[in-house]
């Protein structure tokens, strides 16, 4: 079973979220207001789930690529049906794709 670490999210975009992936069985953990960096070390996610849109995710995730390479970040925007699959060991290139339900857990799953 995949393992997806939550970051920050707006209610309805976590609820959301949290529904596409529950439906296809994947295991969330919640960062339950703690340091999405903290909670990486304390969980062991295989993906790492962050709102593309957010203030200073790009340098959280140049952080998570560089100390955690084994760990998948996909970042979905919060503001137009993209996201950014940053894919494990390969230390900051990522390719783009639509965020639509079957796509976003297929991204996570793969």
């Amino acid at each position: 079973m995949t393992r997806v670490l939550m970051g920050d999210f707006s209610a309805l975009h976590r609820l959301g979220l949290e529904d596409i992936l529950r439906t296809d069985g994947i295991e969330l953990i919640d960062t339950a207001g703690t340091d999405v960096l903290a909670r990486l070390l304390e969980a062991l996610p295989d993906v790492i789930m962050l709102d593309l849109d957010k203030h200073g995710t790009g340098d959280l995730v140049h952080v998570i690529v560089h100390r955690f390479p084994a760990v998948k970040v996909v970042a979905c925007s919060s503001r137009r049906p993209r996201m950014r699959i940053f894919p494990p060991l390969h230390y900051g290139e990522f390719y783009e794709s639509d965020c639509d339900p079957a796509l976003l857990t297929s991204a996570v799953q793969a």
